[in-house]
């Protein structure tokens, strides 16, 4: 557990503290919620609610047209619903944006650490407080300062405690609330 408590701790600091690395400024991106469902049939009846904020680092690359990649850290807290049962999940990590500040869509790749207050929920063993969330997203900006998104997510505990590692599979669908610049 300690190296993934390092490496939340070194991601927090980064994304507290950009002005400290580089130069340019970031700033907050998105403040929002979303919920879902499983997809497999092994974890049928799971949910997923959570609220979540981003804050767009200062590197990105760019061509002139605007279109380009950008950099993101994105933290979640909410709570992981499976086999009648509840838990805490909170995850923070890096993400990349792919598209064009001009245009209403988004795609975002990223990965994160994540923790759960439990394990087990009911005969469902995640085997491990500490996962990994790996997701692709894609946001619909609605408005100025509201979109909709899409999120596909994969949390796992990567093989690192051991064996079994089963994952969960979600589908989840948000509100997106975007912060002036």
């Amino acid at each position: 557990m300690r190296p993934l408590m390092y490496l939340l701790l070194i991601a927090l600091g980064l994304s507290v503290c950009p002005d400290m690395l580089a130069a340019a400024e970031g700033h907050w991106g998105t403040l929002g919620v979303r919920g879902g469902f499983a997809v497999d049939t092994k974890d049928k009846g799971a949910t997923q609610y959570e609220a979540f904020v981003t804050y767009i680092l200062p590197w990105e690359l760019r061509n002139r047209a605007g279109w380009g990649i950008s950099t993101k850290v994105g933290l979640t807290a909410g709570a992981l619903r499976s086999q009648g049962e509840y838990g805490f999940i909170g995850s923070i990590g890096p993400s990349f944006g792919l598209g064009n500040p001009g245009f209403p869509v988004e795609i975002d790749l990223g990965i994160s650490g994540a923790v759960l207050n439990r394990d087990r929920f009911g005969t469902r063993d995640y085997n491990g407080n500490e996962q990994f969330i790996s997701h692709a997203e894609i946001s619909y900006r609605v408005l100025r300062d509201f979109g909709l998104s899409y999120r596909f997510q994969h949390m796992s505990n990567a093989g690192f405690n051991g064996s079994p590692n089963p994952g969960l599979n979600m589908h989840l669908f948000g509100a997106n609330w975007y912060f002036d610049r």
